[in-house]
């Protein structure tokens, strides 16, 4: 019998129980990973602040500050423009049976037939939004405990300094230190780029939008901004709201319009940008990205499609450093290395 078997037995054993545990303790492990991960986005600031002689807790209070008042800013305009949303719900519904209505006229005078009855049964606008309203409302469910994922940040912020000299002593291992080094280097470049791709594509979505006066232009935004975080389907996602207003407010051609400004923001923030800064930084295949996209998303819910790209490299890396894993490592790789 083969003397790896066991030992692999043994490490899938582990992994099922640790992931079990993760998914009954959801609502403890989800606030302290957000913590983490708003903890590596704030990481080049307070380096910034750090190399300019300020006091590490003067830093970091900086550092809170602008978390406090950009999450509160924030919460404002969701919970405003979901609220009047909400109460629009209903207008929507009636000019989006109008608009059908209007189409139908259109191909019946082409010698079309529509199906009204089965498009006004199966399409309603008003799902959709709900959808996105509910979306939203579950990342506000994470944020209740916001107070608690700021004081962890806080406290890892005032690590930071000291991490690199406690791993060193940890690990007392070259190669495992610089290993350490490696994966803190290259989570903190992914989430860097991906948080200024994000925001870019957020305001250039809320600036066209508001040019051609869509209601909840900023919503939108700020949508396009927290979807973009989420791998391969989110930039589609955040579109839909979007693109179906502008149908229901003005007609088929705004919609198309809206539907090119979408297509060409995210060919060039993810298929030019984004890959020249950070396809080869990642190392991760199509389909592993859309697979850890599913399985962090069904484990620990919106938050694990956002951080499901860290996670995953994080995995990778630990398995690329361990003989009898290294063939996992492989398998998750874009390329044979």
């Amino acid at each position: 019998m083969n003397n790896n078997s066991p030992k692999g037995f043994l490490i899938f054993t582990c992994l099922i129980i640790i992931f079990s545990a993760m998914k009954f303790a959801q609502q403890l492990v989800v606030p302290f990973l957000l913590a983490i991960f708003i903890s590596f986005i704030c990481a080049p600031p307070l380096n910034y602040l750090n190399s300019k002689r300020i006091p590490p807790v003067i830093s970091v209070s900086i550092i809170i500050i602008f978390l406090i008042s950009f999450s509160l800013l924030i919460t404002y305009i969701i919970g405003n423009s979901i609220n009047n949303l909400g109460k629009s719900l209903p207008h929507y519904k009636v000019k989006f049976e109008n608009q059908i209505q209007s189409l139908n006229e259109f191909f019946s005078s082409n010698g079309l037939e529509l199906n009204v009855s089965l498009l006004n049964q199966y399409v309603d606008p008003s799902t959709i939004m709900q959808f996105f309203a509910n979306s939203i409302s579950a990342f506000g469910n994470v944020l209740t405990n916001y107070f608690i994922i700021l004081l962890i940040v806080a406290f890892t912020l005032l690590e930071i300094s000291l991490l690199s000299q406690k791993v060193t002593a940890i690990l007392n291992s070259k190669k495992k230190i610089k290993d350490f080094e490696f994966l803190e280097d290259k989570i903190n470049k992914y989430l860097a780029i991906k948080t200024i791709v994000s925001a870019i594509t957020g305001l250039v979505i809320f600036i066209s939008l508001s040019i051609l006066k869509i209601d909840y232009a900023i919503l939108w935004g700020i949508i396009a901004f927290f979807f973009n975080f989420i791998p391969n389907i989110g930039s589609i996602l955040a579109a839909i709201p979007a693109v179906l207003l502008s149908f229901l407010q003005f007609d088929i051609s705004v919609m198309l319009l809206v539907v090119l400004i979408y297509g060409a923001v995210n060919i060039v923030m993810g298929n030019i940008i984004e890959p020249k800064y950070l396809g080869k930084e990642l190392g991760l295949s199509t389909l592993v990205v859309f697979i850890s996209l599913i399985f962090w998303g069904w484990l620990l819910g919106p938050v694990g499609m956002i951080l499901s790209i860290p996670l995953t490299i994080i995995a990778k890396i630990i398995l690329e450093n361990n003989e009898s894993t290294r063939w996992v490592a492989i398998l998750l790789s874009r390329k044979i290395s």
